[in-house]
C-alpha cells in the first residue's frame, strides 16, 4: 500500500513550532493506520486505490494531506507521551516542560479531531463538485454521508434512511396546544 503523504510531509505540516517533531519520529504504520481509518472509508474503496496509486495529485496534495496529517498527529500523540522498552512503558520527561493533565489532552485531541474532520468534509466537497473528474467515488461508500460522529457518539443519519423518517412521521403527534386559562 502506498503512502498518501510522506513522514516528512507530516512533520512539517502537523508538528509546527513548539510541537516541532522529526520527520524520524512519524512512522510509515502509523500514516497507513491513519490512512485506513480515518481515509479509506471517505473515499471508498476504488477512488482511495486510485488515490494510492497517484492518480490524482492535486486532490491529494491540496485536499487529502491536510487531513490526513493531522490524523497522523491525533495517532501519534499516545505514543508521544510515552514510551515503551526495555524498562516496560515509561513516561517522558523534562525539566523545561510539564506533563499536561487529562483534561487539556482531551481537548487537544478534541480539536485535532475536530480540524481534520472539517478539512476531510472540504476534500469530500470538492470531490462532490467536480462529480466527472472523479468517476471512482461513489457518495455511498463515504461514511461522512451515512453517519453522524459528534460528540463522540455514532448515529445513522436519519435524512439518509428513508424507514425511519416513515416511523418518525408516523409516530409523533404534536404537542396540545394549552388554552389560555381564566378568559
Amino acid at each position: 500500500m502506498e503512502l498518501i503523504i510522506s513522514p516528512a510531509k507530516v512533520a512539517e505540516s502537523a508538528f509546527r513550532a513548539p510541537d516541532l517533531v522529526p520527520s524520524d519520529a512519524v512512522s510509515e504504520a502509523v500514516i497507513l493506520a491513519a490512512q485506513q481509518k480515518f481515509v479509506r472509508p471517505v473515499l471508498g474503496a476504488a477512488l482511495y486505490e486510485a488515490v494510492c496509486r497517484g492518480q490524482y495529485p492535486t486532490l491529494t496534495e491540496e485536499y487529502l494531506a491536510p487531513p490526513l496529517a493531522l490524523y497522523v498527529k491525533l495517532l501519534m500523540l499516545p505514543a508521544l507521551a510515552v514510551q515503551s522498552g526495555v524498562a516496560g512503558v515509561v513516561e517522558a520527561t523534562s525539566r523545561n516542560f510539564a506533563r499536561a493533565g487529562d483534561s487539556k489532552i482531551y481537548e487537544a485531541r478534541r480539536r485535532l479531531r475536530g480540524d481534520a474532520r472539517a478539512l476531510m468534509m472540504r476534500a469530500v466537497e470538492h470531490i462532490e463538485s467536480l462529480a466527472g473528474a472523479y468517476p471512482e467515488y461513489s457518495p455511498r461508500e463515504n461514511v461522512m454521508r451515512r453517519v453522524s460522529t459528534e460528540g463522540g457518539v455514532i448515529l445513522p443519519k436519519i435524512s439518509k434512511i428513508p424507514k425511519i423518517q416513515r416511523i418518525l412521521r408516523a409516530t409523533s403527534t404534536p404537542l396540545p396546544r394549552r388554552g389560555r386559562q381564566g378568559s
